[in-house]
């Protein structure tokens, strides 16, 4: 299905995604959040219980950056969890080690993959498997097709609708992060984290002003920002990004012990204080982004 993106209309497939389309007229950003899903998707059958399959979910994270539609930006979500599918994984970033038989697709080397933490997660969390046994290849092939290729065709879409507008696309890639590193994590286990970590990969996806922008507002608040430490950006910022061609875009992580607890997933007394942090800091970077110049080609 291609949706309507020169309209910007509410987007729903069920138990997929959903598109929030701008409450305000229309600015040059794109957000979403591709890990805040928790509906178990129909004939998924793990070895571990629903709430371990979730455990890796980046919970609340859509809420938190729902005023990025009212100050005129589309907000894209994905409605199943992150260790079922990972939509922020390159198709290449299969693992073969979780399917029955030869998977007849190109894969590359992958560090998260090796980890478990491929497209499709061996692990639940640590070391404990997600199957008790490998999943075939057609069962595999139909999550792309049903929740892997609608994400990010709908990202993509609305990514081109924004830069056909304006000529310049901000875009916002939203997730969360442990306080710790942990044991599938690409820190060490126990490493402390900052408040926020943004990533453009080392420069490659977003220019270094905007990036100045998000972080000197953040610090402002009085937050802690990273930069690529522990997370440089993966397939969603690379896929879409091209600075040269004005297409920016950050990968926009949040230490979880600021708005909720780790265990219980229920939200804490800094939740709603996060909230309207991050609704000015929207709003500081919509106007940021409604006033530069389209790239000249």
């Amino acid at each position: 299905m291609t949706p309507l993106y020169g309209q910007l209309q509410d987007v729903t497939l069920d138990g997929v995604l959903s598109v929030i389309a701008p409450r305000t007229p229309l600015v040059p950003m794109v957000f979403d959040s591709p890990h805040s899903g928790l509906d178990m998707p129909k004939g998924f059958n793990p070895a571990v219980s629903a709430e371990r399959v979730r455990v890796a979910a980046d919970t609340h994270v859509d809420d938190l950056f729902l005023s990025a539609c009212d100050v005129g930006a589309p907000l894209l979500s994905a409605h199943f969890p992150r260790s079922f599918l990972d939509v922020n994984r390159s198709l290449l970033d299969m693992d073969t080690q979780l399917v029955d038989g030869d998977w007849p697709h190109p894969v590359r080397e992958s560090a998260t993959a090796k980890r478990g933490m491929g497209l499709m997660w061996r692990y639940a969390w640590g070391d404990e498997p997600m199957y008790a046994a490998p999943i075939n290849v057609a069962e595999a092939e139909g999550r792309i097709a049903t929740y892997w290729q609608p994400y990010h065709e709908h990202l993509a879409g609305l990514l081109n609708a924004v830069y056909s507008r304006f000529g310049r696309v901000y875009h916002i890639n939203c997730h969360s992060m442990t306080a710790v590193g942990h044991a599938i994590s690409s820190d060490p286990a126990g490493t402390v984290r900052a408040d926020i970590c943004l990533g453009d990969l080392h420069g490659g996806s977003a220019s270094s002003e905007f990036i100045a922008l998000i972080t000197e507002t953040l610090e402002a608040e009085g937050l802690v920002v990273a930069l690529n430490k522990p997370f440089r950006g993966a397939e969603l910022v690379a896929a879409y990004s091209n600075p040269a061609l004005e297409r920016h875009s950050v990968q926009f992580e949040i230490n979880r012990k600021l708005y909720m607890d780790e265990t219980t997933r229920e939200r804490n007394d800094g939740y709603e204080a996060l909230k309207g942090i991050l609704a000015r800091m929207n709003r500081v970077l919509a106007d940021y982004a409604s006033q530069q110049p389209p790239k000249k080609l």
